[in-house]
């Protein structure tokens, strides 16, 4: 650990699209940008970003201090408005980052693409980039964007990401990650495509995290994978009030006594949902739908379904951060979020690598400020 925190000297602003319970949020705040408006249409995931504002982290970091949280659908939202809300100039953007809803692309949903209501969205996205050209964006998806559609709805957007418009032209490059490399105990594919315009080679920042029986296999200080024994050290018990979002479901007892004989790993029949192994990272956080499903995996020692509190340990969220609206809605929150630790690393190397700064937290302090002393061997 760092003696001292090392913070940019000057503020990065940023701009958060589809914010939702703010994992990329907290991810490049933990880095050192400056989020000065997060954007969307959700109004439980407006609440979250809201409750937890300027909520401060020990004596070292207020998160989204300056980030007013406009609860708009983006697809009505211009450019012009957006960069009203966050009160800079247009010079003044460093990067904006977002995810547009995953479900059309992902394997776990029907693959409609942009067929899906929530497809087109990615457009609304790039429209905003391109009117806005901020010296850097990153957009986060499933991996399931690259090959719905026979791949041309990825390859389609990654040619109009990279089309001069405005008087700007990006550089882009896209890369596959799983987050479980980053220290997340969760295994958690995503694709992220950043783009520059900075004329400085973009490059993908360095696991720091790999199997335990490969360890000496790598070069460099990498450490054994985060497990789910190591995501849930120390949480109260359940439906204790000492965190928020700690309550389980009720079960029935046949439910209860299916869940107890299941192995580590192993799949219950009737729920499709698995058992976690407290050895292993997790499987990844599923979010359902507006209809259902979302329901978080069976605990490795008690025969019920992880709290959302649980979940959100896995996907590596700070325990004070308090996530608003119904059961359901908390769940989708959790499950749709990009892990803040995989996000912080990802922007601290931005900020180094892009902006050449100097003074970004290293891995050990960004662990600390999002408070995941826990993970750390």
């Amino acid at each position: 650990m760092s003696e001292k925190l090392r913070y940019p000297k000057r503020e990065y602003n940023a701009l958060s699209l589809f914010s939702g319970g703010g994992g990329l949020d907290l991810g490049a705040e933990a880095a050192g940008f400056t989020t000065r408006v997060c954007i969307d249409n959700d109004k439980a995931c407006c609440e979250t970003l809201e409750t937890n504002k300027d909520f401060p982290r020990g004596s070292e970091k207020h998160f989204l201090a300056k980030a007013k949280i406009l609860c708009r659908d983006i697809q009505h939202l211009s450019a012009k408005e957006i960069l009203a809300n966050a009160n800079i100039e247009k010079s003044e953007i460093d990067l904006i980052y977002g995810g547009p809803p995953c479900q059309a692309f992902s394997i776990f949903g029907r693959r409609k693409g942009m067929e899906d209501p929530r497809g087109p969205l990615l457009l609304d996205y790039v429209r905003i980039v391109h009117d806005l050209q901020p010296k850097v964006f990153v957009l986060e998806n499933v991996p399931g964007l690259e090959t719905v559609g026979g791949g041309k709805i990825y390859n389609d957007l990654v040619d109009l990401l990279k089309k001069e418009t405005n008087g700007g032209k990006f550089d882009v490059k896209p890369f596959v990650s799983d987050v479980c490399d980053y220290g997340v105990p969760q295994r958690r594919k995503r694709i992220i495509i950043i783009g520059s315009r900075l004329e400085v080679p973009i490059t993908i920042p360095p696991s720091t995290h790999g199997p335990r029986e490969n360890i000496g296999t790598y070069v460099g200080d990498i450490l054994p994978y985060n497990t789910v024994g190591d995501a849930l050290k120390g949480l109260p018990q359940v439906n204790s009030d000492k965190v928020p979002n700690h309550k389980t479901r009720t079960h029935s007892e046949r439910i209860k006594q299916r869940y107890a004989q299941l192995a580590f790993g192993e799949r219950d029949s009737k729920t499709r949902i698995n058992k976690l192994d407290p050895n292993k990272p997790s499987f990844t956080i599923i979010v359902g739908s507006e209809h259902g499903g979302g329901k978080g995996h069976v605990h490795p020692y008690e025969a019920r379904e992880v709290t959302p509190r649980e979940s959100a340990r896995i996907q590596t969220f700070p325990d004070d951060w308090s996530f608003s609206g119904s059961k359901r809605n908390v769940i989708r929150q959790v499950g749709n979020a990009v892990p803040p630790v995989f996000a912080a690393q990802l922007f601290a190397h931005i900020l180094k690598k892009q902006f050449r700064e100097k003074n970004v937290p290293d891995v050990d302090d960004l662990f600390r400020i999002l408070g995941q002393e826990h993970l750390k061997h």
